[in-house]
């Protein structure tokens, strides 16, 4: 293999003969001669193949690395590379979704890139450039062209996403988009309905659509559906070590409550328990008293191996064989004549619990799948944003002068899976872990812009929040 590391302006910087391989996470070239380059997955911001035969790798400090003369290994190392960066870059920039993608190689706005399916969002994953995600509660309408193999995902702020080339799997990616983002707004209804159980559902689909997975509703729009609705979230979903705090929040300005899943729900399905489907009529054997073999042609196939393909010598194992040819081995321990009736062979999907969606899992209390938290605009162009079911989790206070705002900070929040630690934290250092989620991701820089510090929930709470939100 030959390399060539060139500098953000041009300048080569190195090349010359080595080797290339994925180790650790992450690639190492390493010259015949000269300081190895360990090249983190995510500092890989576009793979692209200028000629045959070179591979180019623009990284995220400016620098492009060349490598050629790859020959059998180029296929694996590339596509090595490609996984790794996928994942990579997911967890770095704090955009990995709930739950396990399910991916799709295609085009999006014109570009190669994985499209990943999560529990919550979409992720658009390009070969260049930054990848996007887009939580399900955004997408505002999903349509094709005339041909049926150009979907167009409407999301508000943006022109549509354009997704193509999918081939065969375009009928599978937009039934499964659609099934997940159905099924996001149904657990949202779910769980709601478990807060309010007295809610009629003409009611109960209102509040819902308000408080789609990762918003914020209004006070305002929830009293008037039903006054009683704000105060019993409040209530439901709140530790009583934050019940003084929320109510010290919703005096000083407009409130908003929101409801975030961070745990996936989901159940894939096992063979632990026989499974029958409902629609199917159950299979009914003649009398239990009457001696006789499976029905059909098992049956049939069965009773002649018996009468005559068994014969002596077989006298002792021609039976057993023979039904555990027709999958029946555990047959022979009943009697053959005046018993009770063989079971019939079982087809394997007979014995597969179905995947699931585990409903009573979404909880707010103990260890809770659901986060909940509330959002306060304060006079002087300020809003806090409490976390109601975490003892551990200080209260953030951002610059903030209208709800236009509001909408915008509540969305950074949920683009980061409302994961703050990146927000507080120094990005500065090289030791830094958010450093480049930092640089490189929008909604942590707008976040980390307008943020003006954290009250830690001792006795001087309200003194802190008051100083952070003074003018």
């Amino acid at each position: 293999m030959r390399f060539r590391l060139i500098a953000d302006g041009g300048a080569l910087l190195d090349e010359g003969d080595g080797t290339a391989e994925m180790a650790g996470g992450a690639l190492v070239v390493t010259p015949e001669t000269g300081a190895v380059l360990r090249v983190a997955p995510a500092d890989v911001v576009e793979i692209s193949e200028p000629q045959p035969y070179t591979v180019r790798l623009a990284l995220s400090d400016g620098a492009q690395l060349e490598l050629t003369r790859l020959g059998t290994m180029r296929t694996q190392l590339l596509a090595e590379l490609t996984e790794a960066r996928t994942a990579d870059t997911e967890r770095v920039l704090l955009l990995d979704g709930v739950g396990t993608p399910e991916a799709f190689p295609g085009l999006a706005d014109g570009s190669p890139a994985e499209l990943r399916l999560y529990d919550d969002a979409l992720i658009v994953m390009p070969t260049g450039g930054l990848p996007e995600k887009v939580p399900y509660p955004f997408i505002r309408g999903v349509t094709t062209d005339h041909s049926g193999y150009t979907i167009h995902i409407n999301v508000p702020g943006r022109p549509p996403i354009v997704v193509g080339r999918l081939a065969r799997r375009t009928g599978e990616f937009l039934e499964l988009l659609r099934q997940r983002t159905g099924a996001a707004s149904g657990r949202t209804a779910h769980f709601l309905a478990a807060l309010l159980p007295g809610l009629g559902p003409v009611a109960l689909r209102s509040v819902a659509a308000l408080l789609r997975d990762g918003l914020a509703g209004a006070r305002t729009d929830l009293d008037a559906i039903d006054p009683s609705v704000f105060p019993a979230l409040l209530e439901a979903a709140g530790l009583p070590s934050r019940a003084a705090g929320a109510r010290h929040l919703t005096g000083l300005g407009p409130t908003w409550i929101g409801f975030k899943q961070t745990v996936s729900v989901q159940r894939a399905g096992s063979g632990a328990s026989p499974w029958r489907d409902s629609a199917r009529p159950p299979v009914l054997d003649h009398d239990a008293g009457a001696g006789s073999f499976a029905p059909g042609l098992p049956g049939m196939f069965g009773a002649g191996m018996m009468s005559s393909g068994f014969d002596a010598p077989f006298t002792t194992y021609g039976p057993p064989l023979a039904y555990g040819l027709l999958g029946m081995a555990g047959a022979f321990t009943t009697p053959y004549a005046g018993g009770p009736h063989l079971p019939r062979a079982v087809f394997p999907h007979e014995r597969v619990t179905p995947a699931s969606t585990d409903y009573d899992a979404l909880t707010v209390a103990g260890d809770p799948a659901v986060l909940a938290f509330l959002l306060c605009l304060v006079p002087g162009g300020h809003l806090v944003y409490e976390v109601l079911n975490a003892d551990d989790h200080a209260t953030y206070v951002f610059t903030c002068r209208d709800t236009d705002q509001v909408a915008q900070l509540n969305r950074a929040l949920d683009l980061l899976g409302f994961r703050v630690e990146g927000i507080s934290s120094d990005a500065d250092s090289a030791g830094s872990r958010y450093r480049k989620a930092a640089q490189r991701l929008p909604a942590l820089r707008i976040l980390r812009e307008r943020f003006t510090g954290r009250a830690i929930h001792t006795d001087d709470w309200s003194g802190q929040l008051r100083t952070l939100t003074a003018g």
